[in-house]
């Protein structure tokens, strides 16, 4: 709504949309077709037919597109440049549009280079209104976004509360657990039960690839779930495009992914989000746990906790840290108290 509705509304010419993830445009782009809205993408898995067609419309007169999705990647490029360009001296650009604006900083979870070059792009479209949009963003993240994405004056900021009084919290320690695979199943029985509902729409987090498989397999042999696959970047893009599309479609009801998976997915029923491993940091907590109960329903999000686990995650960003030799000490010092944040909230939860 923050920018597909104002994008709509505005009778002649397009907007562009930065988008991080194929996945992601691909799911908007089809929603919005589906509403009988022109939306388009220029990516790397077109066709040069599709992509013939695309430009052919930006070209025209008055293009019929009225959302132009777009990667970082090929916003930065001197060929997309020169072709939006082109547009803009038309005057038909309304809006540039970055989502996830918090990959722009290196202070954020999902960092992104690439969405440092979007400045440059919003230099280009002199006059061209700017929207940043992002679920989660520390002060530090939002000076970043003014910054890097040169955004001037007069500046509207909206916030919204974390707070939503419709997701149950909870943490589990699995160090204290006799069979930490019962109790997750036991944990989604009783959603089910209490629900009242046969199809249950959840995700299930975890570090790994191997965890999920392994996990994907375990209760798809209980046989009473429904659909469960697994989600990780050593499937296909063909294959992962297919899983994502289950499971928006509901064919499949459970999904195991690692945390690859979800950033800016719209299913308003997913009841559940499970954490079978620690998050990397609590804002990257918030982000993906905020996946479940987009309608406004009673859902679910835990995180099974566990001190072999805690000591992981910390070796794993302190090697992260220490590859990344150019990292400022306060980028380092950010990392690790996102980090120990989220410790402290498992360690102290009631």
């Amino acid at each position: 709504m923050c920018y597909q509705f104002p994008a709509v509304y505005k009778e002649d010419g397009l907007s562009i949309v930065i988008s991080p993830l194929l996945a992601l445009i691909q799911d908007q782009v089809q929603a919005l077709n589906d509403k009988q809205i022109i939306a388009r993408t220029l990516n790397s898995t077109l066709s040069q037919q599709e992509k013939k067609l695309v430009l052919g419309d930006l070209m025209h007169r008055q293009p019929t597109t009225r959302l132009l999705y777009i990667t970082p990647e090929l916003a930065a490029t001197q060929s997309f440049l020169s072709i939006i360009k082109k547009v803009h001296q038309r005057k038909l650009v309304n809006y540039l549009i970055i989502d996830e604006a918090h990959c722009v900083s290196q202070w954020g979870h999902d960092y992104r280079p690439d969405y440092l070059k979007l400045g440059a792009l919003h230099d280009e479209l002199s006059n061209v209104p700017c929207i940043a949009v992002t679920a989660t963003a520390s002060q530090q993240v939002i000076t970043d976004i003014y910054e890097c994405l040169h955004l001037r004056q007069p500046v509207l900021e909206f916030k919204s509360s974390v707070f939503r009084p419709n997701l149950f919290y909870d943490v589990q320690f699995k160090d204290l657990l006799d069979d930490s695979f019962h109790h997750l199943c036991q944990f989604i029985d009783e959603i089910k039960q209490n629900l009242d509902t046969q199809s249950l729409s959840g995700i299930i987090y975890c570090r790994t690839r191997d965890t999920c498989s392994e996990l994907a397999t375990k209760l798809t042999q209980i046989n009473k779930y429904g659909s469960v696959k697994s989600y990780h970047a050593g499937l296909t893009t063909e294959k992962r495009q297919q899983i994502q599309s289950e499971w928006m479609n509901g064919v499949t009801s459970i999904i195991c992914a690692t945390i690859s998976f979800g950033m800016g997915i719209d299913k308003g029923n997913v009841r559940f989000v499970i954490h079978w491993d620690m998050a990397k940091s609590i804002s990257g907590y918030y982000q993906e746990s905020g996946r479940a109960g987009r309608d406004g329903k009673q859902s679910f999000c835990r995180m099974y906790y566990s001190v072999r686990e805690r000591d992981t995650q910390l070796f794993l960003i302190n090697q992260e840290i220490n590859e990344k030799n150019k990292l400022a000490d306060e980028q380092k010092t950010s990392m690790l108290n996102g980090f120990n944040s989220l410790v402290q909230y498992c360690e102290e939860a009631k």
